[in-house]
């Protein structure tokens, strides 16, 4: 029964594969672009001048994955990626590159081994946030510019706006599915650094 319903999440995906392949070039490469200003000095990266914001301390990991997901999933992903989407497609990319664009900046002042320790969530949680850009930018568009979405269905604004919330709630059990494991990922790097 799971991995059927998997199957009809990545099916939705697949349809719209060019989309998940411009929103992974668009949030990978503003964070190149992001580390890139840092790194020729157009923008600078100043310290937080209120001390440490979030101070890290691993007591209860369980407790740490759950909160981090929480906020990735709820706050990051879907108030500020998703949602925007919902009311202009725009949006949706417009937040995922912003969120890129910090990310890379404050990635460039890593070095090398703890680069290479807070990559596989770098990736994970940008691939949730690409799913969860996908979600905005279709429904944000199926109800601007149906023809887009589903071309040649002749399909009427709340017709695709209907569909195309079937079709993202799909997806978004693949986003919560993604940045769960980066929630878990993160908490263990977290742990072992």
């Amino acid at each position: 029964m799971a991995f059927g319903f998997l199957r009809v999440a990545l099916t939705v995906v697949w349809r719209r594969s060019w989309l998940f392949v411009m929103l992974n070039w668009l949030f990978f490469g503003f964070i190149v672009v992001g580390a890139l200003l840092v790194q020729v000095g157009v923008v600078q990266v100043y310290a937080w001048p209120f001390g440490v914001v979030l101070p890290v301390e691993v007591v209860n990991p369980l407790l740490l994955v759950c909160l981090i997901f929480v906020f990735n999933l709820v706050l990051s992903g879907f108030f500020v990626v998703t949602l925007t989407g919902f009311a202009f497609f725009g949006l949706s990319l417009f937040f995922l590159s912003l969120r890129a664009l910090l990310w890379g900046m404050l990635l460039n002042g890593l070095s090398t081994p703890m680069f290479l320790a807070v990559l596989p969530t770098l990736i994970l949680e940008g691939e949730g946030y690409v799913l969860a850009a996908s979600v905005g930018v279709v429904f944000g568009l199926s109800w601007l510019k149906p023809d887009w979405v589903y071309g040649g269905e002749g399909l009427s604004r709340s017709e695709a706006a209907k569909r195309s919330l079937r079709e993202c709630a799909l997806v978004y059990i693949l986003v919560a599915l993604v940045l769960f494991a980066a929630a878990v990922v993160e908490t263990v790097t977290l742990v072992y650094i």
